[in-house]
């Protein structure tokens, strides 16, 4: 046998094997890839189950600019509501208040943790009637801790 017929043939044992190999690797392939997404699934419905919780009660006003700092109304709006926020604190209808800077030009991101839902809807009520018609001033219904 000739060294060319030699790897020749060693060639097509190697092709074969390969071959033989794909069905049972792209098995294992597909069954990892699909044990992943079960878990992932199972997670991310718990965690949005835990996150939609939070977020009820949880909720965000940002006063943003356009490249020339906060404007002034956007700035009254969210002093306005920051006291309303603040006066909801003494009262044990927030638990939590946390201020951000979030920009070069006086952007802010005013986070409140409210005690509970019904607070949380209250204060949403009175915040979006202070900001209304405001421009640059957008009050989010989210998380404070954001990942």
């Amino acid at each position: 046998m000739t060294k060319e017929h030699r790897a020749r043939k060693s060639q097509t044992a190697a092709d074969e094997l390969r071959s033989d190999m794909r069905f049972p690797l792209s098995y294992l392939s597909l069954s990892v890839i699909a044990l992943a997404a079960v878990s992932a699934c199972g997670d991310s419905a718990e965690a949005s189950g835990k996150a939609g919780a939070v977020s009820k009660a949880e909720f965000a006003l940002y006063a943003l600019s356009r490249g020339k700092g906060v404007p002034e109304p956007a700035r009254d709006a969210l002093n306005q509501a920051h006291a309303l926020i603040e006066e909801a604190q003494r009262r044990g209808e927030v638990l939590a208040l946390r201020q951000t800077r979030i920009g070069l030009e006086g952007e802010t991101r005013l986070c409140v943790e409210a005690r509970d839902q019904a607070a949380a809807r209250k204060l949403l009520r009175e915040v979006r009637a202070i900001g209304r018609n405001v421009d640059l001033f957008n009050v989010v219904e989210e998380p404070c801790s954001k990942k």
